[in-house]
């Protein structure tokens, strides 16, 4: 994949620099892992560029608001709070930035990985049953990567099956998928079917015992999923629903016979309520495993 224009005048100028300071050779396998088609000496300059760009973005916000926006509000740009902030604000804002983009193949390769261990039981039973029928090797992982429902274990037949078009054997196309898939399960399973194929092996049997190991440990997670629900399930009445209740209750009756402080009140209904339900939904959905 070409690079944009961006990304190439981002590595002319800044590619030199960032060899020497940033050892961008670090990425590479992280971006193979998170198939970013893009080399990590040119990714870490484009990062490096998007951040000096932040950066003076952040700068002119920063002087807009010391030149215009505090003297219009009454606020001196001299006072240490405010001095503080504008000085703070954009380097800590850079920074974000910076460390979005440099972790950002790392989380997307977590994805994945997490996404073929959820796959790679369902899609084991598929490559067995094709196995079973004697299907060769490389038409199963072509047949394979045409079935999106697995998800990116598609995407990992699609480039084992483009090395076998490109005239790789099948034994070195599953080596090279075990070393740059961010799934040490399917890492694991290539390398047995590997052994497999040099011991002239049965590949139909092998994949489906890993077909029936990993359904089984799938059903284990599950479960463990179900029993953490629960868990969850009593902290969020606890902490949600009758914790705060209780304290609505109690300042209500304070109120009305004249020692509560109705602001309290206030925060409790219109701050704590919404994050916390908002905490334990993004929680949940974080946590919730796709079926």
């Amino acid at each position: 994949m070409s690079l944009s224009t961006f990304q190439q005048t981002s590595y002319r100028i800044l590619g030199a620099f960032t060899n020497r300071h940033l050892e961008p050779e670090d990425l590479s396998e992280t971006l193979q892992e998170a198939r970013i088609p893009v080399r990590s000496e040119a990714y870490v300059a484009t990062a490096l560029a998007a951040t000096l760009i932040a950066l003076l973005a952040n700068t002119l916000i920063a002087a807009f608001a010391a030149f215009v926006l505090l003297p219009g509000l009454g606020v001196p740009t001299t006072h240490p709070l405010a001095l503080a902030g504008l000085i703070a604000t954009p380097i800590l804002l850079t920074l974000t930035v910076y460390l979005i983009l440099i972790t950002s193949p790392k989380s997307k390769a977590r994805s994945r990985g997490k996404d073929i261990d959820e796959h790679l039981p369902y899609a084991l039973n598929y490559i067995s049953a094709m196995a079973s029928a004697g299907v060769p090797i490389r038409e199963i992982f072509q047949s394979l990567a045409g079935q999106t429902m697995y998800g990116e274990v598609a995407n990992e037949a699609r480039a084992i099956a483009k090395d076998m078009h490109l005239g790789i054997d099948g034994r070195h196309a599953l080596e090279r998928a075990s070393q740059r898939t961010p799934s040490e399960n399917l890492s694991q399973v290539m390398q047995g079917a590997i052994t497999t194929l040099t011991s002239g092996g049965n590949l139909q049997s092998y994949f489906s015992s890993k077909a029936e190991r990993y359904a089984f440990q799938n059903r284990q997670d599950q479960k463990q999923f179900v029993e953490v629900m629960g868990l969850m399930a009593e902290t969020y009445v606890t902490a949600a629903v009758a914790g705060p209740l209780f304290l609505i209750v109690m300042m209500a009756i304070m109120a009305m016979l004249g020692g509560g402080d109705p602001t309290i009140l206030q925060m409790i209904v219109y701050l704590v309520l919404p994050v916390a339900n908002l905490g334990f939904a993004y929680g949940l959905a974080a946590m919730t495993p796709e079926v």
